[in-house]
């Protein structure tokens, strides 16, 4: 459970700062769950405890919960879709005011981050931030020659030219990593098109420090933010 000192909570609602806040509990002025106290190291559980401030509850701060997700293949990311496919919102019934951070595909899989933290998508999705996200890719087809360098250099696209920062051969024949800071829409898709080669499967593994981690398909994690 989140716990804050009182104090802060005080503060947050915009009643007064903390140090006035402090002021107030040690005059007592403030009470936890109807007892009133003065120490201020004193907790309180976000989900549970009702403070007061001269016998008016305090209003808590909105509990933001953040969760690493494996997106299967075959669900779209969206809230609902009009041609009844299978969404991420069937995964998360129990909190239906979750956002997910980015897109996935219909058909790619992988780490997709869902969150009630506004300033957490932001600077995970706004182009200014280029966050670095990593996927594993098994294409088919050969290729153009030096395609490799071309990738990391520049590929003309149907929307501007586009690069990955860094990709790598994996084991096995036609299997890559990339790293890529872009968020247009199928953009690892289409690099690879452009370069002569078919997306066979795709999946994302990282997302700037997020890892997907040993997280199966349809499976999910809470992280705990500062």
């Amino acid at each position: 459970m989140a716990k804050e000192r009182a104090q802060k909570i005080i503060a947050g609602a915009g009643l007064m700062s903390r140090r006035k806040a402090e002021e107030a509990i040690s005059a007592g002025r403030v009470a936890l769950n109807g007892e009133v106290f003065t120490d201020l190291g004193r907790t309180l559980d976000l989900e549970l405890d009702q403070l007061t401030l001269d016998g008016v509850p305090v209003a808590k701060p909105a509990v933001k919960r953040t969760f690493l997700f494996h997106k299967p293949r075959g669900v779209m990311t969206t809230k609902s879709d009009p041609e009844g496919r299978p969404t991420i919102m069937d995964y998360f019934r129990d909190d239906p005011g979750l956002n997910p951070v980015g897109r996935l595909d219909f058909d790619s899989e992988g780490l997709l981050l869902l969150t009630h933290d506004g300033d957490l998508i932001l600077n995970l999705t706004h182009p200014r931030y280029g966050v670095l996200k990593v996927y594993e890719v098994e294409v088919e087809g050969k290729g153009v020659p030096g395609f490799l360098e071309i990738a990391c250099d520049s590929v003309e696209l149907s929307d501007g030219p586009g690069r990955f920062e860094k990709i790598e051969e994996l084991d096995r024949k036609n299997h890559f990593r990339v790293t890529v800071s872009e968020g247009r829409n199928r953009f690892v898709r289409r690099m690879f098109g452009a370069l002569q080669f078919s997306v066979v499967r795709l999946k994302r593994i990282q997302m700037g420090e997020f890892e997907l981690g040993d997280l199966k398909p349809g499976e999910r994690r809470e992280v705990k933010l500062p």
